[in-house]
C-alpha cells in the first residue's frame, strides 16, 4: 500500500492511514457490500492483501460496523430534531455520558460559539420526542437548550470525506 498519508491515534486507537486506505473507506462509505475483489480489482490491490487491510482496519477501531441505510420512505415515521445545548464548562464528561446512554440520542458534536452541543435526537411519536428532549434539559450541567423539530430531510449524506 502507498505511503502514510494520516496517523490516527487516540488512547485505544492507533492506526496509520494509506493513500489506498483512503480510497478504501471511500467506496466502502458508498457501498460496505461491495465484494472485497472487486474493491481490490479498483484498487489495483491482491483480494488477500485487501481483505487483510479491512481487518486491521476493523481491530484498530476506523471501521466500526456497518449498517444500512434506509429509503426516506420506510425511515418517514421517524421524528427528528436538532437541539443546541449551553452546558456548565465542569460538567462536560458528566453530561456526555448521560446523553451516550440515551438511545433516542442518534448524535453529538461539540460546536464552538455559543452553544456546546448539537444533538440529533430520533423517535416514534412527537410525544417520546418531547419525553427525551425534556430528559436532556434535566441532565445536571446543561445549562439551556433550544430544539429544532426536522420538517422535512432534503438530502442525507452519510459519506465523510477522508
Amino acid at each position: 500500500m502507498a505511503a502514510v498519508t494520516a496517523r490516527i491515534e487516540r488512547e485505544d486507537l492507533f492506526v496509520e492511514l494509506t493513500e489506498k486506505d483512503r480510497q478504501l473507506l471511500a467506496l466502502m462509505q458508498k457501498n460496505a457490500r461491495e465484494p472485497v475483489a472487486s474493491l481490490a480489482r479498483q484498487l489495483g490491490v491482491s483480494r488477500t492483501a485487501l481483505q487483510e487491510r479491512i481487518q486491521k482496519l476493523e481491530a484498530g477501531g476506523i471501521i466500526e460496523g456497518y449498517s444500512v441505510r434506509l429509503t426516506k420512505e420506510v425511515a418517514q415515521n421517524a421524528v427528528h430534531c436538532f437541539t443546541l445545548a449551553a452546558l456548565n464548562n465542569k460538567s462536560y464528561p458528566d453530561v456526555s455520558r448521560k446523553i451516550k446512554a440515551m438511545p433516542s440520542i442518534q448524535a453529538v458534536y461539540a460546536i464552538t460559539g455559543e452553544w456546546d452541543l448539537i444533538i440529533h435526537l430520533a423517535a416514534e411519536t412527537l410525544e417520546k420526542l418531547n419525553r427525551e428532549v425534556n430528559a436532556v434539559n434535566e441532565i445536571s450541567g446543561v445549562v439551556k437548550t433550544a430544539s429544532h423539530v426536522v420538517m422535512e430531510t432534503k438530502f442525507n449524506r452519510t459519506i465523510y470525506a477522508l
